[in-house]
């Protein structure tokens, strides 16, 4: 599933290929359109002739933006939603959804392998898109401050792990970077929140902040250094999430994998309290 990181590459990429562009037509896969929470035929007749005016992210939704136009394109990939920013003589990509035909022969393609992602087209997103409203600060933005984050977690007695993926907390963070932010903590991903001091608190804050800076610059560099398209994803670089029966590499004690809830969640019995 796409995470911070991954969405803020797309939004860059997306905002530099796509703002101030016009959309020439909308071609849709009539077996995939149902992920279009707008009549489809409708959704494309409407963003005919729309010109792009940015597009920008908000926890885990990408929102475009249009002159003159006062609805608002927003993107919730889900577990396997993903876009292609290609020429239009490139081959047909599997999965594709919906492709946005701008000039210059460029697409902005939409695949989705899973069929989970949700688009909307809308003036009011708060009662348009489901938890849209709700959604917390993002994990980066610059006015949580360390003071504004520990006050929210304060809020929460359940375990850490649900507390960084819950949206209304603080929103772009989900599995994969939960585990990740945990381990750069020093915490465990199933201890109550509501145990820790400030020192752990502070960590927490920290460690957030970090992974998800440096993994934003890490995945664009992959994208620059053409070593992936934009719609592949690359986490090789992670240091416990997947990293089942290997060593940490902290401690060498072994990972140890876990499934509350049923997604795995990775973490080192050993270094992580």
């Amino acid at each position: 599933m796409p995470e911070l990181p991954e969405l803020e590459l797309l939004r860059a990429t997306l905002d530099k290929h796509g703002a101030g562009a016009t959309i020439l037509s909308v071609v849709l896969d009539p077996k995939r359109a149902f992920i279009i929470r707008y009549p489809p035929l409708e959704f494309a007749r409407e963003l005919r002739g729309k010109t792009i005016a940015g597009v920008q992210r908000r926890g885990k939704f990408l929102i475009f933006s249009f002159a003159g136009f006062d609805k608002q394109l927003i993107v919730n990939p889900m577990l396997g939603g993903r876009f292609a920013v290609c020429s239009r003589a490139a081959p047909s990509l599997p999965s594709t959804c919906f492709t946005m035909q701008l000039g210059k022969a460029m697409d902005i393609r939409f695949l989705d392998s899973t069929l989970m992602a949700r688009i909307y087209l809308t003036a009011d997103p708060d009662n348009d898109v489901p938890s849209f409203a709700q959604l917390g600060p993002d994990a980066l933005d610059p006015d949580l401050t360390y003071d504004a984050f520990a006050a929210r977690l304060r809020k929460h007695r359940g375990e850490l792990k649900n507390a960084l993926r819950n949206q209304v907390f603080v929103s772009g963070i989900g599995n994969a970077y939960a585990d990740e932010i945990l381990f750069a903590a020093r915490l465990r991903p199933l201890r109550r929140a509501g145990t820790l001091d400030d020192a752990q608190r502070r960590a927490l804050y920290d460690a957030m902040r970090t992974t998800l800076r440096d993994a934003t610059e890490i995945t664009a560099q992959q994208y620059a250094d053409r070593k992936h398209p934009l719609h592949k994803q690359d986490r090789g670089f992670m240091k416990i999430h997947g990293r089942k029966k290997t060593e940490c590499p902290r401690c060498g004690h072994r990972v140890s994998v876990v499934h509350p809830g049923g997604e795995a969640t990775y973490y080192c019995r050993a270094c992580q309290v």
